[in-house]
């Protein structure tokens, strides 16, 4: 089990840009594994799946907007983290990015 390459576009992002995390992750064989997606040690999204994982996965996690309602603009601390249902395994991949005001006109 492997998660990296956690990528945060667009970043840095503005108030209603889209915001996604892509990263690679493999889980073989199939299994439960549940993804939880911390910005700044605070769990914002939690998604649990019984799959194998061999590829890339991008997750949609909000307007830009939103996130700096909750988090505040400026620089962050972004995780994926992914945890197998049955097992002590846990695996991290961790970036920086911005939430910035919208752009002027």
């Amino acid at each position: 089990m492997s998660v990296t390459g956690l990528e945060i576009s667009p970043n840095p992002a503005h108030a209603g840009e889209a915001v996604s995390f892509s990263f690679d992750l493999v889980v073989v064989p199939e299994q439960g594994f549940t993804l939880i997606i911390l910005i700044d040690g605070t769990e914002h999204t939690r998604i649990t799946r019984f799959a194998a994982e061999d590829g890339p996965v991008a997750i949609d996690v909000g307007d830009a907007a939103g996130l700096i309602a909750a988090y505040g603009l400026g620089n962050h601390d972004a995780a994926i983290e992914v945890r197998l249902d049955h097992g002590a395994r846990t695996a991290t991949a961790r970036r920086t990015f911005t939430l910035e005001e919208p752009l002027p006109p």
